[in-house]
């Protein structure tokens, strides 16, 4: 088991199916996940939700789900996902309602990626 397959496997994220997507190249993975940390759309997503502007929010978040989906970042993605469509909806409320977990599973996504 490879350093970063351990990572993910403490996290509980999906290694399998992302080394797959990335044709097993494992430094293109870590490069991708540098990538997705340097990403202001988690900051922008909570600036959304902090001035309850859905529009703005629903692109961020739709952005985040994407990648953190692509990265096999599972609770995150789920989370982002119901968010996503609360934005797309205009509810900015029920969407607030997953902040809570939504910079939980990002805080986790961070700490594996500076893990390794």
């Amino acid at each position: 088991m490879t350093k970063l397959e351990g990572a993910y496997a403490r996290c509980g994220m999906d290694y399998a199916g992302t080394i797959d997507r990335c044709a097993g190249d494992e430094q293109m993975l870590k490069d991708l996940l540098s990538m997705f940390l340097a990403d202001d759309n988690f900051k922008k997503l909570m600036s959304a939700l902090n001035e309850n502007n859905a529009e703005k929010g629903f692109r961020a978040a739709h952005s985040l789900k994407g990648s953190s989906g692509m990265l096999g970042m599972t609770g995150l993605h789920g989370v982002l996902k119901d968010m996503t469509e609360c934005l797309r909806a205009g509810d900015t409320v029920s969407a607030a309602s997953y902040r809570e977990a939504a910079e939980r599973e990002y805080a986790a996504a961070a700490e594996m990626i500076g893990s390794l």
